[in-house]
């Protein structure tokens, strides 16, 4: 099933409810690197599970309505990697996650980022069609930010989310590669 993403109009504003929250959800990036510098951990769930939650709630409010635009499109993929960027570096600087598990989220973020921006340059499709796999991985990697945080979480849970990420990250990348390829392929 694909979704038509429609263009929007000179005369029309691409400020749609949908966009507006997915605005929301960017603005409240810094908010929650800062609570979780500042340790305020209750904060950080709240805001993060919030913006969880209107991650879903901006798709819904577009499909219900009619409101998907190329705005859209663009801006929500690039804050579930923004706001997963900020956490996960956040969580390499306090030492709660190794560097290495930060470099493995941001460079699936960066390849999905620039493959997005090559397949764009070659073909002028500005096309973004997320993954199932790509959503999983995303769903995934913000679980296990928000469990990260738990005091005194048990070393074989944080061990055992950190091989699922790494797992599903990889799984991830070389499903954006295929897709990719295929895309070019039908491009020459």
């Amino acid at each position: 099933m694909t979704t038509e993403i429609k263009s929007e109009p000179e005369n029309r504003s691409s400020i749609t409810l949908a966009n507006k929250i997915t605005m929301l959800r960017i603005i409240l990036i810094p908010v929650i690197v800062i609570c979780l510098l500042e340790r305020a951990y209750l904060w950080f769930y709240l805001l993060f599970a919030f913006t969880v939650l209107t991650d879903l709630l901006d798709g819904l409010a577009a499909r219900i309505k009619g409101e998907q635009t190329m705005v859209g499109a663009f801006l929500d993929p690039m804050a579930d990697k923004l706001l997963l960027t900020s956490v996960y570096l956040t969580l390499t600087y306090k030492g709660i996650i190794d560097v290495w598990i930060f470099v493995v989220v941001f460079s699936r973020d960066l390849l999905i980022v620039l493959g997005w921006g090559v397949i764009y340059i070659l073909t002028r499709s500005p096309a973004i069609h997320p993954r199932l796999l790509g959503k999983i991985t995303t769903a995934v990697q913000m679980g296990a930010a928000f469990l990260f945080t738990i005091p005194d979480l048990p070393h074989d849970v944080k061990k055992g989310m950190i091989w699922l990420i790494v797992t599903l990250t990889g799984l991830s990348v070389l499903d954006y590669v295929l897709i990719g390829e295929k895309k070019l392929g039908q491009w020459e």
